[in-house]
């Protein structure tokens, strides 16, 4: 997927790590346990075991040492690629039996680029279940935003972001 697929797709929480769900043959297994980052979510892939997924950021490995599941990947604007690959993997990506699945941050270029956002959930504004009394009270405001450049035109870069979440 790329840049604008990412951003695109709606993610609750705008977790990148959402993003494996939408692959085929892909089931949630639950939370991750005790001693893993909280409430982060473990997958099954291709028949795989939970624990079995390589998980890359940059070309780097990104597993989590304590229960091999995933370390958190950057908010979905600083992600210029995301990639998972299932079944017959490459020598490069066969290191676990589950899938590989890949996360490829943006980068400065020779031009300034970048973007804000602000992503807002009130319970005033959300339709209420049929069943439910009254509205939910959630207030949550997700912002930031990423920039990138030249700082030596050809030679160096720069690129920055930045996400806040603020719930009430």
């Amino acid at each position: 997927m790329d840049t604008r697929r990412i951003l695109e797709l709606p993610l609750n929480g705008r977790l990148a790590t959402d993003l494996i769900q939408l692959t085929g043959a892909t089931i949630t297994q639950g939370v991750a346990g005790v001693g893993g980052i909280p409430n982060t979510s473990t997958f099954s892939v291709a028949g795989g075991q939970a624990f079995g997924n390589a998980y890359y950021l940059d070309g780097g490995l990104y597993n989590n040492p304590w229960d091999s599941n995933f370390l958190p990947f950057p908010f979905p604007d600083a992600l210029q690629e995301f990639r998972v690959e299932t079944s017959t993997l490459t020598a490069q990506n066969g290191i676990h039996s589950g899938a590989a699945i890949n996360a490829v941050t943006k980068v400065g270029t020779n031009g300034f680029h970048g973007d804000l956002f602000d992503f807002f959930r009130n319970g005033d504004l959300n339709s209420r279940n049929f069943f439910a009394p009254t509205r939910d009270t959630l207030k949550r405001n997700q912002y930031g935003g990423v920039i990138g450049g030249p700082i030596k035109k050809d030679k160096l870069f720069f690129f920055f972001g930045y996400q806040g979440t603020i719930t009430r």
